[in-house]
């Protein structure tokens, strides 16, 4: 999902945002802050404790730029609290919505080597915590520890499973069932009826499902008839488990009333 923005506004912002970026406050972390990250989970001791020595938790505002796309990659960052939105940016000034991070996420891919750059731009979504440790220091340390080649390894193959799933949902599922699924992923744990917040805005999470606002907006109409009520963004949902059995016939229905469409036009052309 693309965003327009000129040129000039995106100059303003960026002279803006670095503002107040050079305000940021950061405090100093131990291992026991790198381990929440999912990447760290079963990285040994005494390496975590080699990368924390340089790391450090800064808190952003909503908006605030973390990184630019172009820029040399000098950090490594993991968001702690709040979300970081991604960000590719055509030479026509249009963004595209890359993917939102969010707690215990590293933001950017880890670097292995020297003189890389960002693909992408990072923008923290609300108030957003974030924990960053020297690019150089990882990639040192990647070197040295077997546990954290493993841990990239295995968060490499995870993130490809992850742009795999977003490919099908893509391109197998209709708005409705990607708003459906979207709504299931964030029902709290245990709960068949229950409430809960949106984590963005809606034209945040219409750009995060690949759709128009507007189609966004039919899709919440939609989903009304399968007791998912919502108020801004507070959501109330009926029964989780009649939303996910409906997940599916919601496709079926879109289905057959395509081919409906079709046939309708089919006819008119005889």
């Amino acid at each position: 999902m693309t965003i327009d923005t000129g040129r000039a506004a995106q100059r303003y912002d960026a002279v803006r945002r670095k503002g107040r970026a050079d305000s940021r406050a950061s405090l100093p972390v131990g291992p026991g802050e790198l381990r929440k990250a999912s990447l760290f989970a079963d990285v040994d001791e005494g390496t975590l404790s080699r990368l924390s020595a340089d790391a450090r938790i800064e808190s952003l505002q909503s908006g605030e730029t973390l990184f630019q796309q172009g820029a040399g990659v000098t950090d490594l960052s993991f968001v702690v609290s709040g979300y970081v939105k991604l960000m590719r940016v055509a030479r026509s000034g249009a963004q595209t919505l890359i993917g939102i991070r969010s707690a215990g996420e590293m933001i950017d891919e880890a670097p292995t080597a020297a003189n890389e750059i960002h693909t992408v731009s990072a923008e923290s979504v609300g108030p957003t915590k974030v924990l960053t440790l020297p690019a150089t220091r990882f990639a040192w340390q990647l070197k040295e520890s077997p546990s954290l080649c493993v841990a990239l390894m295995r968060h490499s193959k995870e993130s490809v499973a992850r742009l795999v799933d977003e490919i099908e949902s893509l391109k197998s599922q209709n708005a409705d069932q990607r708003l459906a699924h979207f709504l299931l992923a964030h029902c709290p744990a245990g709960e068949d009826r229950c409430r809960f917040r949106l984590p963005y805005d809606k034209r945040l999470i219409a750009a995060r499902l690949g759709v128009k606002q507007e189609t966004l907006s039919r899709a919440f109409a939609k989903l009304r008839a399968h007791g998912v009520r919502t108020e801004t963004r507070n959501v109330h949902v009926e029964s989780v488990s009649h939303l996910a059995d409906q997940c599916v016939c919601l496709g079926a229905r879109a289905g057959l009333a395509f081919k409906r469409r079709n046939a309708a036009k089919r006819h008119d052309a005889a």
